[in-house]
């Protein structure tokens, strides 16, 4: 059984005769009939009546048809990646990040892929958790990178791309930056900004402080803008989380301290998150294998 012949025999179901699926396949009738004879050979049954109606898949026509399908159009999808694959990027990537994410890696690594080629266009959401977990189980992202989901949707699956440190920041000019040998106790009475409530990120901070004894703290801004929050911490004496990656950042960490207390310290998991049983476009490939060699290269440089 050759594809050539599937193709040939799904063309004259789909056109309802010899002559126009000949004409369509740009091939004589009496090739396109001998096609079919030899794929009615191998599989040693005959697929289809010439009637009133034009030709007609006979039963075990009909049983065939959906496998041919099945081979064709995937064989089909396949060359059409390699050939997008081979024009280095031509295509549309729609990815959904967190602002940490969103603002260091990820553009590394479409500047990669565009350096080699401008075909690749990408379509960047940023947005909250939920959001984006939303929007890609309704189609409208190809996939998301995201902390570890916990209760994750059935039609979903994750993988681990990369760790990534969340460190306790103050301003430069911050009492607490000053002082050596803190301590969580150091951290009671203050004041903080914290991501909303819900957010994976509030929760391990809240986590935090409570199994170290951390009390009496005030929360006096709350914000799921990452640009916000640090600003914010800037211009006050309140104390915040954030993702070392963006502190490393020249521009980001200006006028910032870490503040390094014992038991105060966590790393969280970034995963590409997407739909189970469905294809990605080639764009979508390419940018997920530049994601994982630009986060092997930082797994390389430690801590």
């Amino acid at each position: 059984m050759e594809l050539r012949h599937l193709s040939h025999f799904l063309s004259v179901v789909t056109h309802g005769s010899l002559g126009r699926a000949a004409k369509v396949l740009h091939i004589s009738e009496p090739a396109l009939s001998k096609s079919i004879r030899k794929l009615e050979e191998d599989l040693q049954v005959k697929l289809l009546d010439r009637g009133t109606k034009g030709m007609t898949p006979t039963l075990f026509g009909e049983a065939l048809l959906p496998h041919a399908r099945l081979v064709v159009g995937e064989i089909e999808t396949t060359r059409r990646e390699m050939e997008e694959l081979r024009g280095a990027g031509r295509g549309i990537v729609r990815v959904g990040v967190r602002p940490s994410f969103g603002s260091t890696i990820l553009p590394r690594a479409i500047a990669a892929i565009q350096a080699k080629s401008a075909n690749l266009q990408a379509v960047i959401r940023e947005g909250f958790m939920p959001t984006l977990v939303s929007e890609l189980v309704q189609g409208q992202l190809d996939f998301i990178v995201v902390t570890e989901i916990e209760d994750l949707d059935p039609i979903l699956t994750q993988e681990r791309l990369m760790e990534s440190a969340v460190v306790l920041l103050a301003r430069s000019g911050h009492p607490l930056a000053r002082k050596r040998d803190l301590t969580p106790a150091d951290l009671s009475g203050a004041d903080w900004i914290m991501p909303l409530k819900g957010d994976p990120i509030r929760d391990q901070v809240e986590r935090l402080l409570e199994n170290n004894a951390v009390r009496d703290i005030r929360v006096l801004a709350e914000s799921n803008s990452v640009t916000a929050i640090m600003s914010y911490v800037r211009e006050t004496d309140v104390i915040g989380f954030f993702p070392k990656l963006m502190i490393d950042s020249a521009e980001d960490g200006r006028g910032l301290a870490m503040l390094e207390v014992p038991g105060i310290f966590w790393r969280r998991t970034f995963n590409i998150v997407r739909r189970r049983r469905v294809s990605l476009p080639p764009a979508a490939q390419l940018l997920i294998g530049e994601l994982k060699r630009l986060s092997d290269e930082m797994d390389g440089e430690g801590p």
